[in-house]
Order: C-alpha cells, then sequence, then structure tokens
C-alpha cells in the first residue's frame, strides 16, 4: 500500500470525527468492571482499541455491538476470568498500562504482550508503583514486555510522587487502587490528561481530583452508564492544520473533545496566531465538546516549554508541520519523551524535516525549527514513517502544501489511530491517493 499526499487548492467542508481514543480505552475498561450493562456510543474502531476491546473478552466479558453502539455486560471489579491465552495490545501503550492496573487485583495469573514497537516501551514506570503497592509485577531484563502478573496477598493505597507526568502511568494506579485497602494519592510534577479521574466519577468512583493531584478513596463498585464517546481532538489536530496551512481553507470540525488536559495544542495554534473558533459548546458525560471553524492562517513561531510537554506530547509531530510555515524559528524545550514512544518520533521527524529543507537543530537542550512562512512548499520526497501513526499523518499534512507531492511509508500504521484520516480528509479536500 502507497499513500501519496499531494498540493492541494485548500480544504473545506464539515465533518465529524471518530470518538477518542484514549476514552474509548478507559470506557470499555470501566464498563466491563461495571455492576450491569453500559451502552458505548462513538467508540473508537481503530487498531489500539479493539486490541482491548479483544483482551476484554478473552478476560470474559460480553461486549456487543449493535448498530452504532457497544453493549458492554459489566462483571464488576473482580469478576473477569483467567485468559487462556496471552493478552495481545498490538500497539497500544495505553491499553496495556490501563490493564496492567486493573489484571492486578484479579485473583488469577495474566502475560501481557504487545508488537515489536510496543516490545522496546519502557515499563518499568508501571512496574514500580504497582509493586509498591504490593503487586506482583514484572517484565524483562530491560523491563520492557511481555509482562507476567500473578495474584497478590494484599493491595495496599499508594502516596505517589510521579517523576514524570504520564496520565497512563497514573490510570494504571487508579485501577489497581480500586482494589487496594486504603487511599490511593497521586501527586504529579505537571498537569497530565484526566480522562481517567472523569469517568471514574462518571461511573461512581470516590474520587477527587485538581491539576496536579488526585486522590482515589476505596470504592465498592461501579455503576453501569450510557456514555457518548467525543471526537478525538488528537485526531482533529491533523486537519486543524491542515487548514490553517493551507490557502483558501475554510473547515468545521463537529462534536470535538475540549477536555482542558487535552487542548494545548489548540491554545499554542491560537497563540501563533491561528484563526480558530470555537462554538456550540456542550458535554458528553464528565468531557466537554465544541465544534470547531478553522480558516487558514499566517503563524507565528511557537514556544513550547517543559511544563507544556506532557499535554502536548501526541500532538508534538504534527506542530512541528505547523512550525515549518510559521514566519520565524520555534523552540521546544525538554522533549526527549519523544524517543519513548511508537517510534524514537524526534528521529523520525528530524528525518523528515531535513528532507522538506528545514532548518532544525538543537541549542542545549531546546530543539529549534526555523519556519519558511506561509508561502513555503515542501519539495517531493519519501517520508520514512517507521510504522508510526502520527509520524505518517503529520507528514500527509505536509504532502498538502508541497511542489507536488510527499510519499508516505507505511500508511497502514494510520490505522492504529485514525482509520478514517484518508477518508475524512478526501471528503475536506486534501489531495490523497491510495494505490
Amino acid at each position: 500500500m502507497k499513500l501519496i499526499s499531494k498540493s492541494s487548492e485548500g480544504l473545506h467542508g464539515e465533518i465529524k470525527i471518530p470518538g477518542d481514543k484514549s476514552i474509548s480505552h478507559r470506557a470499555l475498561i470501566c464498563a466491563s468492571i461495571s455492576d450491569g450493562t453500559s451502552k458505548i456510543s462513538n467508540l473508537q474502531e481503530s487498531e489500539d482499541v479493539i486490541n482491548t476491546l479483544k483482551s476484554l473478552k478473552q478476560l470474559g466479558i460480553s461486549i456487543v455491538k449493535e448498530n452504532n453502539s457497544y453493549h458492554v455486560e459489566g462483571k464488576g471489579f473482580r469478576g473477569l476470568r483467567e485468559s487462556e491465552n496471552k493478552l495481545y495490545f498490538g500497539n497500544s501503550g495505553t491499553g496495556i498500562r490501563l490493564m496492567s492496573g486493573l489484571l492486578s487485583i484479579q485473583n488469577f495469573s495474566s502475560n501481557l504482550i504487545g508488537d515489536e514497537s510496543l516490545s522496546k516501551r519502557p515499563m518499568k514506570r508501571i512496574i514500580e508503583p504497582l509493586s509498591k503497592m504490593g503487586v506482583n509485577i514484572s517484565g524483562s531484563k530491560e523491563n520492557t514486555l511481555p509482562l507476567r502478573i500473578t495474584p497478590s496477598k494484599k493491595i495496599s493505597g499508594i502516596n505517589y510522587k510521579m517523576p514524570v507526568a504520564s496520565a497512563q502511568v497514573k490510570s494504571a494506579i487508579l485501577f489497581a487502587g480500586l482494589g487496594a485497602k486504603g487511599d490511593t494519592k497521586i501527586i504529579e510534577k505537571s498537569i497530565s490528561r484526566d480522562h481517567t479521574e472523569r469517568i471514574f466519577e462518571y461511573f461512581g468512583a470516590s474520587i477527587s481530583f485538581s491539576e496536579t493531584e488526585t486522590t482515589l478513596k476505596e470504592t465498592e463498585k461501579f455503576t453501569s452508564q450510557n456514555i457518548e464517546i467525543p471526537g478525538d481532538f488528537s485526531s482533529s489536530a491533523f486537519f486543524i492544520v491542515a487548514a490553517l496551512i493551507s490557502k483558501n481553507s475554510d473547515i468545521t470540525l463537529k462534536e470535538v473533545g475540549m477536555n482542558p488536559s487535552r487542548i494545548a495544542l489548540l491554545n499554542k495554534l491560537m497563540e501563533m496566531g491561528g484563526n480558530i473558533q470555537v462554538f456550540n459548546h456542550s458535554s458528553f458525560g464528565k468531557e466537554p465538546i465544541a465544534d470547531l471553524n478553522i480558516k487558514s492562517s499566517v503563524l507565528n513561531p511557537c514556544e513550547v516549554t517543559s511544563s507544556d510537554v506532557p499535554n502536548l506530547i501526541d500532538e508534538l509531530p504534527i506542530l512541528f508541520i505547523a512550525s515549518c510555515f510559521a514566519e520565524g524559528t520555534s523552540s521546544f524545550i525538554e522533549i526527549e519523551e519523544l524517543k519513548h514512544k511508537e517510534s524514537d518520533r524526534l528521529k523520525a521527524m528530524q528525518e523528515g524535516l531535513d528532507k522538506m529543507k528545514i532548518k532544525n537543530f538543537f541549542d542545549g537542550d531546546v530543539f529549534c525549527i526555523e519556519g519558511m512562512g506561509k508561502d513555503y512548499k515542501s519539495p517531493n520526497f519519501l517520508a520514512d514513517t517507521y510504522y508510526d501513526h502520527r509520524i505518517a499523518m503529520s507528514f500527509a499534512i505536509a504532502g498538502l502544501n508541497s511542489n507536488s507531492y510527499i510519499e508516505i511509508a507505511s500508511p497502514e500504521s494510520i490505522n492504529t489511530s485514525f482509520p478514517e484520516f484518508i477518508k475524512l480528509g478526501k471528503k475536506l479536500g486534501c489531495n490523497f491517493e491510495i494505490s
């Protein structure tokens, strides 16, 4: 399969973005451990989410799709049954880390595996706090996959100061905390996504949280709920940037998730001068939503500080692309975490920026991108994506403002998080060709 992204004449139209990946994982898991049957609408059907769904089915949960909704029959906190086979999570760091927390409180053993990329990602960051709670969990000698979890005699709440802000690690601890004796308290250095806290509250957990502090008290059960998943902001990000950097563009994205811990990119793009209107504010459950209108804009350079990074981490690749079209030099401080995602995203983006003839360099621990302005056109080239969905989509957006085209290697990776990307892009006028 080949994806060619060609120069486009501008984007127009209105689309609804598929359900949020982060919330979809959490909705499936919380519904599975509630008392009763929950209905989930607008669940994202990416490979990552489907792997979590399949794992829950392996663990004895009935999940049935009817029309555009999923009906999940919950079994309570400790009602899962042992899987006969290893639990496979593909490329999903979210799925495997959240499920590690939940499997920690079951009375059976579990073996968790992933694809080649996930198998290289660090798991010490969850092994360490879960072990402190009394969980029997181990990985390889390098603290990577596979993970093995065996029953624990006693799991205790923990007062844990996170070395690095991470929603995935925080969530693993919170899921384990559902079966712990005593309160579980987590303190972070900076803000991270709070989807787990919000959905726990929605399902009835005794939980309180602020920007950097979360406390989960002993909770007896979750009550089944009907839940609609907001549009994925991280998926929306690609089309937001596409419209900003493409001349004569005017698009509207409907029912996009507007969780304050997720929209750092939106705020940053507006600071850069992006013509973005936010309207029709509402909510799905505990999650705020809104419609977005985006028009072509002249962008100023951005400055990303270390405190910005946790809530920009997934959107940094597409922000790099936006920075190429800014009028001046953008700076990014302490972005080393990019090296530990589905690929070494920093390396992949630097290689692509070099091929785009965009000057980029490190000044100490500050990564700099010299923007070429709104009239910049990328040369034609083949973008090596390292089978990373966000790298693939980022350079596909860059191709819309090329001399002719950018070819995207391994576009199948896009199915990891946004299988509708090409179809929805074409609807807006993106000149994507598949062969």
